[in-house]
């Protein structure tokens, strides 16, 4: 089996913890008192890989949060995650053709990033999409990370096209946050909650624009230390994107712990014991995929809710019913007139 990531991991730029003490201090937190508040070596930030840990990453995100008095820390910290802060990648989408090539560039090799996210392009109705969901889980940290995520892409992406962006759809997989109205603020549109996943939709117009750092040969240089990049730290594809991925496959027959394990070629034992170590378990894996297929039915199908509860492995639509509050703390009617 392939190494999936896990929290240990030494694999998130330095350069983002610098931009959140930056910001913490700036909100009357110190450098070294958030250090301290989130028992994080300084030590860390003089790695000579340039990056740190998921678990000291995370930690000094949780210290934020908590002692800024903030809430929409992940908002603002995303607004100052731009193209220099992304190291060779930014600087590969900044030398880029235009914004198409540029989003290659960036699903190609954004793991160098480290970021705790799959993310993926759509195209429909004229529009590109940008899909996240989360490579590893996040629990708390989920709506911080996906905020600063999301809000460092509509950044780079206004920088890159030279003006405000016009036409931009945003949406988030959590509800909405009891500062919700900031988002518009941020993003410049109305934003949608609830979401089947993460995403930034844009019109197809702006992809084709040409950039004015257009350079080939940056961007050759720069895929080649990509390349060395990945390499180094081994970044493989995760292991709940290969179990999502097999679970999607298969709605309606979902396969149980065991079946799943054969199907990735190793014991449940070691399954369960791999995902433990990821700070989750099949069923919270399964639960996770049948809620974001859930949201996805009834926002964008009119299925009958029976229809839906037997896509999802339910025989009875009132346990369907029972397990979407369970998991979403709503009524499968609170999406949608059913």
């Amino acid at each position: 089996m392939k190494q999936p990531l896990t929290f240990t991991a030494e694999l998130v730029p330095v350069a983002y913890a610098q931009a959140l003490l930056d910001l913490a201090e700036e909100l009357g937190v110190p450098r070294q008192r958030l250090l301290e508040l989130a028992r994080v070596r300084p030590e860390v930030l003089q790695s000579p890989a340039g990056r740190l840990s998921f678990i000291d990453f995370n930690l000094l995100a949780g210290a934020a949060l908590t002692h800024c008095g903030e809430p929409a820390f992940g908002l603002l910290l995303g607004q100052r995650l731009n193209v220099s802060t992304h190291g060779i990648l930014g600087y590969a989408v900044l030398s880029s053709a235009n914004l198409e090539r540029a989003i290659d560039f960036a699903l190609k090799y954004y793991r160098v990033l480290g970021l705790a996210f799959d993310l993926e392009r759509i195209e429909e109705h004229g529009r590109a999409q940008l899909r996240a969901s989360e490579s590893i889980p996040l629990g708390p940290m989920q709506r911080f990370a996906s905020e600063g995520l999301m809000t460092s892409l509509h950044t780079i992406a206004r920088f890159l096209v030279g003006e405000p962006l016009q036409g931009v759809e945003v949406g988030f997989a959590f509800s909405a946050p009891a500062y919700a109205e900031r988002y518009a603020e941020v993003f410049g549109c109305a934003v949608a909650f609830d979401q089947p996943y993460h995403f930034i939709s844009l019109p197809h117009e702006y992809l084709t624009r040409p950039m004015a750092l257009a350079n080939p040969a940056t961007v050759q240089m720069c895929e080649q230390q990509c390349e060395a990049l990945l390499a180094s730290i081994d970044v493989q594809e995760g292991l709940l994107t290969r179990i999502r991925r097999l679970l999607l496959a298969r709605p309606g027959e979902f396969p149980d712990l065991d079946s799943a394990a054969r199907e990735l070629h190793t014991s449940g034992r070691s399954l369960r014991r791999h995902l433990s170590s990821l700070g989750t378990t099949y069923q919270q894996v399964l639960d996770d995929v049948r809620k974001r297929l859930a949201v996805q039915y009834l926002t964008t199908t009119h299925l009958p809710l029976y229809e839906i509860a037997l896509l999802l492995g339910f025989n009875d639509p009132s346990n369907f019913r029972r397990a979407f509050r369970k998991w979403t703390g709503k009524l499968p009617t609170d999406y949608r007139g059913d």
